[in-house]
């Protein structure tokens, strides 16, 4: 019975820990100066930002790389370039022969 009790009162408090962490680090970050937001932020207290704007500026990247794709594709398209199998690929396929 006492082990039962113990398995269950060690995860749950480690979890109400975990809680009171968070709690205690929301209020100091509320209370907190210019001077030490100032400090946290160039200790990389504001580092997440800075994975949000590089990883917006890597989407936009891709994006940008597939759009010039798509573009290149149809201006070849046009020129008549791209070849996808069919009959009405190639003309000298498609004649008929007498």
């Amino acid at each position: 019975m006492i082990e039962q009790i113990l398995y269950w009162l060690v995860p749950l408090a480690l979890i109400a820990l975990m809680v009171w962490s968070l709690v205690r680090e929301s209020d100091r970050r509320k209370r907190r100066t210019v001077g030490e937001w100032e400090r946290d932020f160039a200790a990389g207290q504001g580092k997440t930002t800075q994975f949000i704007r590089a990883g917006a500026l890597g989407l936009e990247a891709i994006l940008v790389d597939e759009k010039r794709q798509a573009i290149e594709f149809l201006q070849d398209e046009q020129q008549g370039m791209t070849k996808t199998g069919g009959k009405d690929d190639d003309v000298d396929r498609t004649a008929e022969k007498e």
